[in-house]
């Protein structure tokens, strides 16, 4: 008698045979197909909500839980492709070409050499120069959509830093310590430089971005140089101020201790009070923790300020209330005086002349912007520190200036 459970001879022995995972190995002369694994199909889903996820993505907000939950660099890659749908979607003009995570890779690890262009600007102290390291184009790419990424994330910048986050700016950092008696401003030495890879790596798995480790190692070196945060990259700044959040919370600290204020604007630091607060024993402890936290500040930049003196904090007038420096609204009238008197050439000319000293000439790569698009700026700029004032509006060729319909240049 037969045995029942035998297979029955196949007439095609070419022919594969359906069947579970494991049953090829007992049956010798045929081959079977496998079905995915659980881990395999979890990963398919995982993908697929993922994917539903982004595409339903309208706003850069929207992004953070997304960039929070990324695993590896395709996840990653993703995320960055629904930024670069919504970017492309505000500038027309901006280049679609999609992020693949080879790209990534290829960036974060293997073009270590190229990547950046280092070049050399003055300070506004003279002798003084500012070490500056743009990405190369592509990089920039990357991390212009990294940093919308990060910026939607970071939710938990603290109250005392004021550079760079949204909301804040040079007058919400001066305002605090206008009218007080002492001010204190100090420099961090080599700022950026000092702020690790290491840092980033480990300031990226904590909250609000909750990286995994490999994700935030890739994070870290598309947007580190050598080791450090490089000055001249866009992600840079927001990177400090999350290193710096428990900098700013032991300063604050330091600033109750000794009853007096603390702000920060990148690495321009500053405190301000009503009594002689900055004497040996409050030096001690700010150095102290600066050095625990890996900074140190630049001796030839610290300056205690006075009632008796100009007081600023971030180029803010903060003797009384926040204002400009005289001669700032000279210069502003100086150039108005100029366009209506000698005419727009002539105004013009004269702002060529003077212009490759100012700081604004390394931002714009060493071309000088239009005559119009200048005064336009430092007059809103004004507007913003001191308020529309009398004073303000008395300002000759406002309406010219501030309205850009009727910017135009002589024929």
């Amino acid at each position: 008698m037969s045995d029942q459970s035998s297979p029955e001879p196949n007439d095609n022995p070419s022919e594969k045979l359906e069947g579970t995972a494991g049953e090829g190995n007992l049956m010798l002369g045929f081959s079977f197909k496998t079905g995915p694994t659980v881990e395999e199909v979890l990963e398919r889903r995982r993908l697929r909500k993922r994917d539903a996820d982004l595409a339903a993505v309208t706003e850069f907000a929207g992004l953070a839980e997304l960039f929070s939950t990324t695993t590896n660099a395709a996840d990653l890659a993703a995320v960055l492709n629904a930024a670069l749908h919504l970017d492309v979607a505000e500038n027309p003009r901006h280049k679609a070409k999609p992020i693949s995570y080879k790209l990534l890779n290829y960036y974060a690890f293997h073009k270590a050499e190229t990547r950046y262009r280092t070049f050399a600007i003055p300070k506004k102290t003279p002798g003084e120069t500012r070490t500056i390291k743009a990405p190369d184009h592509g990089l920039l790419r990357l991390q212009r959509l990294l940093l919308a990424c990060l910026t939607a994330a970071f939710t938990t910048c603290d109250d005392a830093a004021h550079g760079f986050v949204p909301g804040r700016s040079v007058l919400t950092n001066a305002r605090p310590h206008a009218g007080r008696r002492f001010v204190l401003n100090l420099d961090l030495q080599d700022f950026f430089p000092s702020t690790s890879v290491q840092r980033v790596v480990t300031v990226l798995q904590l909250p609000p971005f909750a990286l995994q480790k490999p994700v935030a190692h890739l994070v870290a070196s598309l947007c580190c140089d050598g080791g450090s945060l490089p000055q001249g990259a866009p992600t840079s700044p927001l990177l400090t101020n999350a290193v710096c959040q428990r900098l700013d919370r032991r300063l604050r600290q330091l600033a109750q201790r000794h009853r007096c204020t603390y702000t920060r604007y990148a690495d321009d630091l500053t405190f301000s009070s009503n009594r002689p607060a900055f004497q040996a024993p409050f030096h001690a402890e700010l150095n102290a923790i600066l050095t625990a936290e890996g900074y140190q500040q630049n001796p030839k930049k610290q300056r205690l300020q006075t009632p008796q003196q100009r007081q600023e904090v971030t180029g803010v007038v903060v003797n009384e209330r926040p204002n400009v420096p005289r001669e700032y609204v000279r210069q502003i009238r100086a150039m108005l005086h100029n366009w209506e008197t000698k005419g727009y050439e002539a105004a013009s000319a004269t702002l060529r002349q003077h212009y490759g000293n100012s700081k604004a000439h390394a931002r714009h790569k060493g071309k000088v912007p239009k005559l119009e698009r200048v005064l336009a700026g430092k007059i809103a700029y004004l507007g913003m520190v001191r308020g529309k004032d009398e004073q303000y509006n008395k300002l000759p060729g406002m309406t010219t200036v501030l309205r850009p319909s009727r910017w135009c240049e002589p024929t």
